[in-house]
């Protein structure tokens, strides 16, 4: 397993064939981002100094990186933070890795909330927040907007906090603890114009076709979703009317092959006069807006 070389370019190489036989899913980015962990790096830099030799110490950090990423911790949680919609955001086994097509909701979003008549203050609900890295994201990049963000765990809640504080945005964001929707109602906090969620959507039979990295490190309480996936997302579909004003919209990120029957709730609740499905990056139906919300 030991390396032949201290070099950048011939760790990445190794690495990479490492990684590979091991059957550990993207196996060159792995190795480069544990390289830039290390070093302080960026990507094109290590190309840039491909000769460049790591000093003993950095070559027992990174083996013991290695180590562990064979044993399938998740890389994010070996380096403590991913990049989310350009944003720092620090990451623990108590919430989910914010995935990059998750970026698609809160563009999205901003969208969304660009579209309607400019208020003193435009108000939000992320539901079932985790690491609070689509409300920090939201909070930074439609400026105005106040979020309150939601989630069942208190250490998850912790996270987001501390990620709000990292990202200046503390003062934006209200977080609160409890199921979905009801910390708004128990609070008799007014109404929001937007309800977004990346809510558990994993359905029992593929909970089992998960990599390993994700069903046993990261928190269950946010990726599964009830026998068929759709427990959270049904709730919500009906719930959110009750907490948004007239003309508001609820933000929704769906598994693989649920946006038709999210979209089809929406439909039959008969408040949603606006239903879009929008595709992700991967081509995959990825969100289902309900927009417009007329009678509650």
């Amino acid at each position: 397993m030991e390396p032949n070389s201290d070099r950048v370019i011939d760790l990445i190489n190794w690495g990479r064939a490492l990684f590979i036989e091991r059957r550990i899913p993207h196996a060159r980015y792995t190795m480069e981002v544990l390289l830039e962990h290390i070093l302080g790096a960026a990507r094109a830099d290590l190309y840039c100094d491909r000769d460049r030799r790591l000093t003993a110490e950095q070559m027992d950090r990174l083996m013991g990186y290695i180590e562990e990423r064979l044993a399938r911790k998740p890389l994010w949680h070996l380096v403590g933070s991913v990049e989310f919609y350009g944003l720092p955001i620090r990451v623990s086994d108590r919430v989910l890795i914010p995935r990059p097509e998750t970026e698609l909701l809160v563009e999205r979003a901003v969208q969304e909330l660009t579209r309607r008549p400019r208020q003193a203050v435009r108000y939000v609900a992320d539901v079932g927040t985790g690491s609070g890295n689509i409300a920090i994201a939201v909070a930074v990049a439609a400026g105005g907007t106040f979020v309150y963000a939601t989630d069942l765990s208190p250490e998850a809640l912790a996270v987001a906090k501390a990620n709000a504080r990292q990202n200046g945005v503390e003062g934006a964001i209200c977080f609160l603890e409890g199921d979905l929707l009801e910390p708004l109602r128990a609070g008799g906090r007014g109404k929001v114009e937007m309800v977004v969620s990346n809510p558990p959507y994993v359905s029992d039979a593929d909970w089992a076709d998960l990599p390993p990295e994700v069903r046993d490190r990261e928190p269950r309480l946010a990726l599964r979703g009830g026998p068929d996936g759709l427990r959270c997302l049904a709730r919500l579909v009906e719930e959110a009317p009750s907490v948004l004003v007239p003309g508001g919209a609820l933000l929704l990120e769906v598994g693989r092959g649920q946006a038709p029957q999210v979209r089809a709730m929406m439909e039959r609740a008969g408040v949603y006069r606006r239903v879009e499905t929008h595709r992700d990056y991967a081509g995959i139906d990825r969100l289902v807006v309900g927009a417009d919300v007329g009678r509650v």
